[in-house]
């Protein structure tokens, strides 16, 4: 391969200058299509900006409503509807499986809570919120099978005052299932926070199975 000059380097064309120069002489002989592409260039940006704003616009106006809804399903329920793709439309499902398990609605409660932890899309608060209102369904419901697995879920992954709900249902559902020592194990994981509810439960079991441990260890 034959060494460049000095003088070939200076002489050689600059590749941006060259570069624009084409370009130029292509516009200049294209002015037409330029200029359609250049209006798709535009209205593609225009869009983009335009859909971000409407979709900031629409995640507030949703949550607006769903502040609003408060207490009652039916606003709730419109939210859902009118703005079925925000995260507001999302909360209103868990809301919405809160009312349908007070009310012992179960079939409701599952089925929005089901709805909601699979489509919240993160392991926070709320998605363990979710979980428990389904744990506390299948409890109520009896069917303490379905219930075991949420509940130890919870345990494992969950903040800790939702942890010590899961431990108080699953020692629950273990005396429902005649585990008495097991129930015993569970409550005394129980954290100070949630002990005194614990306390009562801890101290019959002691008393019955003999054992000596302070229910307030």
């Amino acid at each position: 391969m034959a060494k460049a000059s000095r003088k070939d380097l200076l002489n050689a064309q600059d590749e941006f200058i060259t570069t624009t120069s084409s370009a130029a002489k292509w516009v200049k002989e294209n002015p037409l299509r330029f200029a359609v592409m250049a209006a798709i260039v535009f209205v593609v940006f225009a869009s983009s900006i335009g859909f971000y704003h409407w979709k900031t616009s629409r995640e507030s106006s949703a949550m607006i409503a769903y502040s609003n809804a408060a207490n009652s399903s039916q606003l709730t329920l419109d939210v859902i509807q009118r703005y079925s793709d925000t995260k507001a439309a999302k909360l209103a499902r868990l809301r919405l499986a809160q009312m349908a398990y007070s009310e012992k609605d179960f079939t409701m409660a599952l089925d929005y809570a089901q709805k909601f932890v699979n489509g919240w899309g993160r392991e926070d608060t709320f998605h363990w919120q979710g979980v428990m209102i389904m744990a506390a369904t299948y409890m109520d419901q009896q069917d303490f099978e379905k219930a075991m697995p949420l509940l130890e879920d919870c345990i494992k992954k969950s903040p800790e005052n939702i942890k010590d709900h899961a431990l108080f249902f699953k020692s629950q559902a273990l005396l429902a299932l005649g585990k008495n020592e097991e129930a015993r194990k569970a409550l005394v994981q129980i954290s100070e926070n949630y002990r005194d509810v614990a306390a009562p439960t801890l101290a019959s079991l002691e008393m019955r199975q003999g054992v000596t441990v302070d229910a307030k260890q």
